[in-house]
């Protein structure tokens, strides 16, 4: 049954429909439901060949993340225009969340640094909405970058697949009301040193979304200044090390329905034992999400690939949010302390968007059937609602 048939304008602060119930309504018939066929493969070449999409979930990189030679053309340039493309990521150490972010939304982009102390709730922010030529999006992580700037901030972020290093370097010189930060980190994710979630899963009208997280290793360091301060005085200097730090890697492209609709809590931390944990919960708008979705739990090098999940946010998006499955293996708690928004339109008509910072609790159970203990990971959450 169609639970919600209608777009609407929502208040801040409402909790939407869901991001696969929205998408339901919109579908075109799917096809016969298959459980439990979560399977990693060995990755394609390319992510369009022979006149069809390579739909799965993969274990390494898809060398050619040729999402628009379906078209050509008017055509081509009409679903270029569309497709919404971004490459983020989060560095986390035992105190501090880094978030920073290359976002290209074609009528609009976003450059995007935000340091969150997670002891105190205290979130500085460097960022800028720009037009999209400010913005180079990566395609593919074979020796490509991806790179913003807005004002005096600029991100860069050089993938090296091949070679198994992610660098990162993000810098704003401050100025007028502007603090100077300078952000520089490098992550290693080889074959021996990370686990890939790569996807290429259809939209119900049989569009493609291409994703391609890992959870890493990391080490690097964050310089911050006060405002008035030049870039070399006044600093607090934040180092992340392996033995106390994740970096997670999000290059994503999603040719998403419209209104674009999803929900997502992401955390991570060491354990007291050195192991990197790490997850990813999201409930999007593909089709089928028993064989296709990108729920996922990082225990050191291995990725267990978890069910569907459901959220649940009966305080609406300022209290805490719920995240389960049908099967059992995912519940967890996230409790938002630091809020992060962007509304775009009279009563956010354009966008509504909701990306809290806070503290996860609860259990992931591993593919083994162990439970894996979320408590103390700080993440970010997101409840997405976009027309532009």
């Amino acid at each position: 049954p169609v639970e919600f048939q209608h777009p609407r304008v929502v208040g801040h602060g409402e909790t939407l429909p869901s991001a696969r119930r929205y998408a339901r309504s919109m579908a075109t018939p799917a096809p016969e439901r298959r459980s439990n066929l979560r399977r990693r493969e060995p990755a394609p070449h390319e992510a369009f060949a022979d006149g069809e999409y390579r739909w799965g979930t993969f274990d390494g990189p898809i060398a050619n993340v040729n999402l628009l030679d379906r078209w050509s053309g008017p055509a081509r340039r009409f679903h270029g225009s569309r497709l919404k493309e971004w490459q983020a990521f989060q560095l986390v150490n035992d105190r501090y969340f880094v978030l920073g972010a290359v976002y290209d939304a074609k009528l609009l982009g976003l450059v995007q640094i935000v340091v969150v102390d997670s002891t105190t709730g205290e979130a500085r922010r460097w960022e800028h909405r720009v037009p999209s030529p400010r913005l180079s999006v990566a395609r593919g992580l074979d020796a490509t970058v991806s790179t913003g700037r807005g004002g005096s901030l600029r991100v860069t972020v050089r993938n090296d697949v091949a070679d198994g290093r992610l660098a990162i370097v993000a810098e704003d010189r401050g100025g007028k009301g502007v603090a100077p930060m300078e952000l520089v980190a490098t992550g290693r994710f080889g074959r021996d040193d990370a686990a890939h979630l790569v996807i290429c899963h259809p939209f119900p009208d049989g569009t493609p979304l291409y994703s391609h997280k890992c959870a890493m290793p990391v080490t690097g360091t964050l310089r911050l200044g006060a405002v008035g301060d030049d870039a070399e005085t006044g600093s607090t200097i934040i180092r992340f090390d392996e033995a106390s730090s994740v970096l997670i890697l999000d290059d994503h492209k999603g040719h998403y329905p419209s209104p674009m609709a999803y929900d997502w809590v992401t955390g991570a931390r060491r354990d007291p034992d050195g192991r990197l944990l790490a997850f990813n919960l999201t409930d999007n708008q593909v089709r089928d999400p028993d064989t296709f979705n990108e729920c996922a739990l990082w225990i050191d090098t291995a990725l267990h690939s978890l069910p569907p999940v459901r959220f649940e946010r009966p305080g609406g998006v300022h209290q805490p949010w719920r995240v389960r499955d049908a099967e059992g293996r995912v519940d967890v708690t996230f409790e938002p302390t630091v809020r992060n928004e962007q509304h775009i339109g009279p009563r956010s008509a354009l966008a509504d968007y909701y990306g809290p910072f806070g503290w996860c609790s609860g259990t992931i159970v591993a593919d083994d059937g162990a439970p894996v203990s979320v408590d103390g990971c700080f993440g970010m959450g997101e409840q997405k609602f976009i027309r532009l």
